[in-house]
């Protein structure tokens, strides 16, 4: 009796210090993450509308191909138009392009002539398209869909090689 007697009290004591441990790491969570707000309101005016620019694009033909992100250094690869690749550094300068400016783990921000623009991941186009194939539809007894059972074929006998006739002797 007594063994059974521990082992409430030991599963009850668990059970309340897993309680207070979740209601601790909810309470720090909540206050973590909270946003502080200020005490008192403050009055904003109103700024003007300003229209947003366009931002600039990539010259045609130019991907990026690839990136490579880390501590201290990051690469990107960029595809030029005639096909080739070529692996820059950070505040490289791409030909046809400008400077890399930064370098994120989808995307590269280039700076040129014109303005900033950014440059995202692209796949490479497919040298050729594949057809879609749909598999033949077939039944549990072994029957197609138009009714027909599938006929079975053997292979055809191969021919069989004639020596051919003597000389002087007829056939």
């Amino acid at each position: 009796m007594s063994t059974r007697l521990l082992g409430v009290i030991m599963t009850f004591t668990l059970l309340i210090v897993t309680l207070l441990s979740g209601l601790w790491l909810w309470k720090r969570l909540v206050t973590t993450l909270a946003p502080q707000l200020p005490s008192t309101p403050t009055a904003s005016a109103t700024a003007p509308a300003v229209p947003t620019p366009t931002p600039l694009r990539a010259p045609p033909g130019y991907r990026l191909a690839g990136v490579a992100v880390g501590e201290p250094d990051s690469f990107a690869v960029i595809e030029a138009p005639n096909g080739s690749h070529t692996l820059y550094h950070l505040d490289a300068e791409v030909p046809g392009l400008g400077k890399l400016v930064r370098i994120e783990a989808e995307r590269v921000l280039v700076q040129s002539e014109r303005g900033e623009f950014e440059m995202w991941l692209a796949p490479a186009a497919t040298a050729t398209p594949m057809p879609v194939r749909s598999p033949l539809r077939r039944t549990p007894t072994g029957r197609t869909p138009t009714g027909r059972t599938p006929t079975m074929r053997t292979p055809a006998a191969p021919p069989v090689a004639t020596a051919p006739p003597a000389a002087g002797r007829a056939p």
